[in-house]
């Protein structure tokens, strides 16, 4: 039987509508492996260059993946990162993707780093002859998350729902509260400036870390094709707020934050903000809505345990991914790496 000899090429060499076609339009594809989350990623301090490569068999694209240069702060030592990649169906293309990833580890090694994590969207660890894989020492993705179909009936998305979620959708819109989107780049100092409001009261409140506002305004202008602001608002009040991105068939909520003034939680704003965002997605013919991570089962004290009895109100289903992989190029630092790491911790 005659195969398909199988190319190689770096992102330079690729249109970038040509590459962002083949990762929206893949079941494994998101906004983390297009063009332009690698143009967003190359304006984090302490990330970037961002490497991007490529399989091709018959002249088309068949497997995909971004690799972000990740600082570790330490003598000038770096790993590479690829967030949801790579991109390529490991079932009908493993040929490929195998291809991939042992060329694109020659490549990763010799440019430097101590090592490469990756965590596609896969249900089970990927493994190929001759090259090491482990289990990553940390997951930047969630193995598990919430996803709801947009293609049903809005009806039945609701019917689907926990009581309490339909409750307190139908409970916020009752009591006046109104939601406005700002897509396109187009939020105003203002805008950037009460959503990080918002997000500091949430953090203080429920003990969790954020990011700073120049990460949301980055996130907000390099994205803004693809992601959208929310506010909530009540009398003239912003009460909630929230980040998501709109790209191919994939909607996926990524940031939220509410008011920390007592009186604005019996309005219910996160979860009309949720509904109206389900709307959106609806409009931009996305055909799921990622809550972007719940606490897998049976880890009643997982950090997400707080936000997943939040988000199961929505109804949806669990999808479960293998955890994040690593190659290690360099034994010896990646150890003194992680043990630096955990003496961090203490």
């Amino acid at each position: 039987m005659i195969t398909s000899p199988l190319t190689f090429f770096e992102f330079s060499a690729c249109d970038s509508h040509e590459w962002d076609d083949f990762v929206i339009s893949s079941p494994f594809g998101s906004i983390h492996q297009i063009a332009t989350w690698k143009h967003f990623q190359e304006r984090i301090p302490g990330r970037g260059p961002v490497m991007g490569f490529g399989v091709r068999k018959e002249g088309q694209i068949v497997a995909t993946v971004l690799c972000v240069r990740m600082s570790t702060g330490i003598l000038g030592k770096y790993w590479w990162y690829s967030a949801r990649g790579p991109v390529f169906d490991p079932v009908h293309e493993c040929d490929a993707g195998a291809f991939l990833m042992t060329e694109v580890s020659k490549k990763l090694k010799k440019s430097g780093g101590m090592f490469w994590r990756f965590d596609p969207y896969f249900r089970e660890p990927f493994e190929i002859s001759g090259i090491n894989f482990q289990k990553a020492t940390q997951n930047y993705q969630p193995t598990d998350t919430l996803e709801i179909d947009l293609a049903k009936p809005d009806e039945q998305i609701l019917s689907e729902m926990k009581r309490k979620g339909r409750y307190n959708i139908s409970l916020a819109e009752k009591k006046g509260v109104q939601v406005v989107a700002i897509p396109d780049g187009k939020c105003t100092k203002k805008d950037l400036d009460d959503f990080c409001r918002l997000s500091q009261e949430t953090t203080d409140r429920d003990k969790f870390s954020g990011h700073e506002a120049s990460y949301y305004e980055k996130f907000l202008k390099n994205l803004k094709e693809y992601a959208v602001l929310f506010f909530a608002e009540f009398e003239g009040k912003r009460i909630a707020g929230a980040i998501s991105t709109f790209c191919g068939e994939k909607a996926i909520y990524y940031f939220g934050a509410s008011s920390a003034d007592p009186s604005a939680r019996p309005l219910m704003a996160p979860y009309l903000l949720q509904w109206h965002m389900m709307q959106y997605a609806k409009k931009m013919k996305c055909k799921s809505y990622d809550f972007l991570g719940i606490a897998p089962e049976g880890e009643d004290n997982h950090p997400y345990a707080g936000i997943s009895e939040f988000k199961w109100k929505f109804g949806g289903e669990r999808r479960t991914y293998a955890p994040g992989q690593e190659i290690v190029f360099e034994k010896k630092w990646y150890a003194l790496y992680q043990l630096a790491k955990r003496l961090r911790k203490f």
